[in-house]
């Protein structure tokens, strides 16, 4: 009976039962435990406290982790193509804040992830932004942990598994369009999680949550390019449960078949559902079938980037469950997991969505494997360590804890740009000056310069919206500035011509040029221009990380307007230090460099 304490016993002679609660929540009838007399219902309450204190630090490590505050080069640009749409009261169909595709078709994959940042920013500010990343990343985890619980996985063993999930979601969640894709991807999963929950040996179809899957597509084409994935996940889904379905040939299967067959056709439909149409599917066709060596996020991950030993991790342990699981291995979900595991080493892009269907799909083959491993005997049930051991596990709980809640609160409340990455100071010397024009810029810096001099009347000649905006020729001559053959590891259009680093100083007419000195052959660029018997450029600023070169028709003659005197040109070696928090526009009231 409840609160009754079972009788003193001499030891056994076999091993008493043990307890792993971990696995699952349930509980049994009174026995004793470690040959000590004690109230089993107890014993469940003191293991389950200390259970719900580690739960509790993993879903804090979780969310520091979803919390990351690095800026990402591209934030600037999203947020102010918002502003210009819900100021102008209209899409932009054409390029903008450029000089170099004027009039050239832009097609916007991420309209409502860029209106959604701009009014996010306008009404909850930089924190608010950031509050709402970490919400996101934690209701994605939530639904993880939801669904594992719906087949029978307990909460310890499914955020255990999901700080890992996390782990390798961490470096694919700063502030983006993409974290929408992650949202839209979710839901797609605990829909179609829904909808086959009975299908094991019945094959049934619940049709009411299968037919939100195209309406969520709808809202994702308009909401960032990763679609396509999701289109992909979806369609080898549905194929896969119309080829079972016709190979058993159940009661009705012709019905059911016809049925999921209509479900995809509805879902490829829905990507029709944008301002563009078919432009978009044929930009899409044009733009993907190209590589982009030049992008980090499309190259494989090597052993040097941060993600590499989290996807080792991550791929052992799917394996592991797989090979292991006592359940009925869906071969139609495994398959698909080994075509993205594929695609996330051939892109590191791809490891987010690898993450995600792990999340939602392995946690029950791996409770069923880690059952396979205890020893034979064994029982899943009610062992109550010792009050010091319990005192001390929850005291250090409790510091672990605290730790990570300082980490989120710092994420939380600090956006920093740092001095050392980004052209700040070099930014503000051209504020300071009103030096302003077209400009050649890095596509890295070049939507923080749009975002910092656009309204002062300075274009770019490219930036990170790369071919949704840009002809091929303006990308292959920016990365000639930048990178140059890169030992042949470019993509560049037959119609580009031999490679040619200088040839962006004439493409458009520029005015001036930032450079980002951490790329060297840029930087060896313009110090061949000064062995010009005339020099068209100066050099106006230079600092650690930056240098301004200018026009010297345009800056070097007192008599012209624009004219910069050499006694207020700058060069300043010193280091960049600290930072400003984003978006680190420039003021009249700059700290010093």
């Amino acid at each position: 009976m409840r609160g009754q304490c079972a009788p003193v016993v001499p030891a056994p002679t076999a091993a008493p039962p043990l307890s792993l609660s971990f696995m699952n929540a349930s509980t049994a009838a009174p026995s004793t435990a470690a040959g000590i007399g004690i109230d089993r219902t107890v014993a469940i309450r003191q293991i389950g406290t200390l259970r719900n204190w580690v739960v509790g630090a993993i879903v804090l490590s979780c969310a520091g982790m979803v919390s990351l505050n690095l800026v990402d080069p591209d934030l600037w640009g999203h947020v102010r193509y918002g502003q210009d749409w819900l100021a102008d009261g209209t899409l932009h169909r054409t390029a903008t804040h450029t000089y170099t595709a004027v009039g050239h078709p832009w097609v916007n994959h991420e309209n409502l992830a860029e209106l959604a940042m701009a009014e996010g920013y306008r009404v909850l500010g930089v924190r608010g932004l950031l509050l709402a990343k970490c919400a996101i990343g934690l209701g994605i985890l939530a639904s993880m942990a939801w669904v594992a619980r719906r087949h029978g996985v307990g909460p310890l063993l499914a955020w255990v598994f999901l700080w890992l999930i996390a782990r390798n979601l961490q470096a694919f969640f700063p502030l983006r369009p993409q974290l929408l894709s992650f949202v839209w991807c979710a839901a797609t999963l605990v829909a179609l999680d829904r909808a086959f929950r009975d299908w094991g040996d019945s094959l049934r179809v619940d049709w009411k949550p299968l037919a939100l899957v195209p309406i969520i597509m709808a809202v994702w084409v308009n909401s960032h390019g990763a679609f396509v994935a999701g289109l992909c996940i979806i369609g080898a889904l549905l194929l896969g449960r119309i080829a079972e379905v016709i190979s058993r040939r159940p009661a009705g299967y012709l019905k059911t078949s016809a049925g999921l067959s209509a479900v995809g056709i509805a879902c490829l439909a829905a990507t029709l559902c944008t301002p563009y149409g078919l432009e978009l599917h044929r930009w899409l066709i044009a733009s993907l079938g190209q590589p982009r060596p030049e992008i980090t996020e499309w190259l494989p991950p090597t052993i040097d980037t941060p993600v590499f030993w989290p996807l080792v991790a991550l791929c052992v342990v799917t394996v592991a469950a797989v090979a292991g699981t006592t359940e009925r291995r869906d071969w139609v979900q495994i398959t698909i997991l080994a075509l993205v595991a594929y695609q996330a080493w051939s892109h590191l892009r791809h490891i987010a969505f690898f993450a995600l269907l792990c999340g939602f799909w392995l946690p029950v083959h791996l409770r069923s494997a880690l059952v396979r491993l205890r020893p034979s005997g064994v029982a899943m049930a009610g062992l109550s360590p010792g009050r010091a051991i319990r005192h001390t596990a929850l005291a250090a709980l409790v510091v672990s804890c605290a730790m990570h809640g300082w980490v989120l609160a710092g994420n939380l409340r600090s956006f920093p740009v740092p001095r050392a990455n980004y052209p700040v100071d070099a930014v503000q010397f051209m504020a300071d000056h009103g030096l302003h024009g077209r400009l050649v810029v890095s596509f890295n810096w070049a939507q923080y310069a749009i975002a910092a001099l656009a309204d002062d009347g300075t274009t770019v000649g490219f930036d990170g919206r790369f071919r949704t905006c840009y002809p091929q020729e303006v990308v292959d001559a920016h990365f000639d500035f930048l990178l140059g053959d890169a030992q042949g590891l470019r993509n560049r259009a037959a119609t580009s011509g031999p490679v040619d680093g200088a040839r962006v100083l004439s493409l458009g007419k520029p005015d001036l040029v930032l450079v980002d000195r951490r790329y060297e052959n840029s930087v060896e660029v313009m110090k061949r221009q000064q062995t010009l018997a005339a020099p068209e450029w100066s050099l106006l600023y230079r600092d650690r990380i930056a240098e301004l070169w200018g026009r010297s028709s345009r800056y070097d003659h007192p008599q012209n307007e624009d004219y910069l005197a050499p006694s207020v040109r700058r060069q300043d070696a010193t280091p960049r230090t600290g930072a400003i928090e984003w978006p680190a526009l420039p003021t009249l009231n700059h700290p010093d460099a």
